[in-house]
């Protein structure tokens, strides 16, 4: 979420992906094909589309390590009311994972969307 603004309001979150949409091309040409397709794909950024990613929740985060290889999969649950699937994301070459519970709290907000 780096160049994706977020403001925290009385009524939930409202969030902007025009900065990151700036920086995609520049971004997108070092990404692997299938994450480059993805990341360019405009109905991710699309609030009223059926692929938009913003209402996604973190569901599971699983690991593992193939021929020598370590991988760390993010499973996200789709919005049954907007969505018709989930998106799984995989990192492959992780070197190490860490993860803080009370920084995860601040910075998954809830959408009321």
């Amino acid at each position: 979420m780096r160049y994706v603004r977020v403001e925290f309001t009385r009524d939930g979150t409202y969030s902007d992906p025009q900065p990151y949409l700036a920086q995609l091309p520049a971004l997108a040409a070092s990404l692997p094909d299938g994450a480059r397709a993805f990341a360019t794909d405009p109905e991710h950024y699309n609030y009223y589309g059926r692929r938009c990613t913003k209402d996604l929740k973190p569901q599971r985060l699983t690991s593992g390590e193939d021929n020598g290889t370590k991988w760390v999969e993010l499973y996200l649950g789709h919005n049954c009311c907007k969505h018709e699937e989930d998106l799984t994301i995989r990192y492959i070459g992780v070197a190490g994972l860490t993860i803080d519970p009370s920084a995860a709290a601040s910075t998954w907000p809830t959408s009321k969307t």
